[in-house]
């Protein structure tokens, strides 16, 4: 016996159908809103993929970013090294994950305007995969020798290369990084030889440096300056300028007359289509953190120069370093299939 308070109708059927479509409608509206409504962001843990290894001057930067927003925003910021493939495996990680500000990446020049020019197959479209964040910082670099090496100047370096053209190595923690770029650039404008060896982290480098089974090493003073005062390694040119711990050690462009080097950026990224509300929130909040006058002394304690700007601005940074490390990469021959 049917029931006088249901119906079986067809137009019943219809039009609870009607409705639940409304009420899905709405709670769908409902989650794209609290999606992009940056005044709820974040609401748990932020996954922070770093795209190089811990120890890295980029992972010392991420962390120092990643402790002073969990602070700021009340949820943790949880640092996840994902080294390898000069930094782009990382990037390839953080390009696959949902667009919704819960995985940001920390990410290098090298990995976003370099290593698509250099790699084959690098995974990823850093202009049309990310939504560039903002430009955190600039380092600083040095480079290095080993002691047993008896060469304490860039000139003893250059004339001991001309004298032994297969016996120096240097490393870099991958093909396409910026010190990769840099010491090929330098090879060819002043004729010293030293074959290339890639790694996966700069302190893997810095270790086989001291222990002897690589010759030249250039890296960020973050990495390099405590071995540098412990004698473990030599310092024979710094870059951009003078590094003021080391005030006789003489800057790239005073041994090489002439030499611009690549100065590498740090930066924020998001995955593609992660909603435009929370990116300029995360670029504020970020830009505000730099802003701080106790941020700014730590940073420079790591060989940093704090940078800034819109997510517009680091786009169209990101736009022009694409295209002209491309070109270096391109008159260098670098190639990785």
């Amino acid at each position: 016996m049917t029931s006088p308070h249901r119906t079986t109708s067809p137009h019943w059927q219809r039009r609870r159908i009607a409705l639940a479509g409304i009420g899905i409608a709405l709670l769908t509206g409902t989650g794209a809103a609290l999606a992009n409504d940056a005044t709820t962001y974040p609401q748990r843990p932020v996954r922070l993929v770093v795209s190089y290894g811990a120890g890295n001057v980029t992972d010392v930067l991420a962390r120092v970013i990643a402790e002073s927003l969990a602070t700021k925003w009340g949820q943790p910021v949880v640092v996840e090294n994902k080294p390898g493939q000069g930094g782009s495996l990382g990037a390839q990680i953080a390009a696959r994950s949902a667009p919704d500000g819960y995985t940001l990446l920390f990410s290098a020049m090298a990995a976003m305007a370099v290593n698509p020019h250099v790699y084959a197959n690098v995974g990823y479209d850093p202009r049309r995969d990310f939504a560039p964040i903002v430009n955190v910082a600039y380092p600083d670099f040095i480079v290095v020798a080993n002691p047993q090496l008896g060469v304490k100047t860039w000139a003893q370096l250059i004339d001991y290369s001309k004298k032994n053209p297969t016996a120096l190595n240097y490393g870099t923690a991958g093909n396409g990084t910026v010190p990769h770029l840099n010491m090929e650039a330098i090879k060819q404008r002043t004729g010293l030889q030293a074959q290339h060896v890639p790694y996966k982290s700069a302190p893997a480098v810095l270790t086989d440096v001291m222990g002897g089974r690589l010759q030249l090493q250039q890296e960020t003073s973050a990495v390099l300056l405590p071995q540098i005062k412990a004698g473990k390694v030599v310092a024979l040119a710094a870059g951009p300028n003078r590094h003021p711990d080391l005030p006789d050690v003489p800057s790239l462009g005073e041994v090489i007359p002439g030499y611009a080097p690549v100065i590498p950026w740090l930066g924020m990224f998001a995955p593609a289509g992660t909603p435009e509300a929370i990116v300029n929130k995360v670029n504020r909040d970020v830009r505000e953190i730099l802003s701080q006058p106790t941020m700014k002394a730590r940073l420079a304690g790591h060989g940093l120069s704090v940078a800034d700007g819109t997510p517009q601005a680091f786009a169209a940074t990101l736009q022009k370093d694409h295209e002209r490390l491309g070109q270096l990469a391109q008159q260098l021959h670098l190639k990785v299939d």
